[in-house]
């Protein structure tokens, strides 16, 4: 399954999560119903709320399923430091919403 996501965080916690319309990159690593792990090269500490916007896909060698867009919103439950000052983050789903494209 290969999906794009977009974030931002709904409340920063410090100054330092200020983004301003700034794009941060992550990489998702893990998806499950309740949650999903990524990794980006920003610190988001635990229990930062963040809004999430995504389309599924299901890829398969012969054909490619569009499972529709999905707004979801997740708090960080853990951060993990790895290696070249990037931080894993385990985000459990709170709400999740699929939207309608007309």
């Amino acid at each position: 399954m290969n999906c794009t996501v977009i974030y931002r965080v709904n409340e920063p916690v410090t100054a330092r999560f200020m983004m301003a319309g700034r794009d941060i990159q992550a990489r998702m690593v893990d998806i499950s119903q309740n949650g999903m792990a990524m990794v980006t090269d920003y610190d988001i500490p635990q229990d930062t709320v963040l809004s999430m916007r995504f389309t599924l896909l299901k890829v398969k060698p012969d054909v490619v399923n569009f499972s529709g867009p999905m707004e979801i919103v997740g708090e960080v439950r853990s951060n993990t430091p790895e290696e070249n000052n990037s931080h894993r983050l385990g985000i459990y789903f709170t709400k999740m919403r699929r939207v309608n494209v007309s």
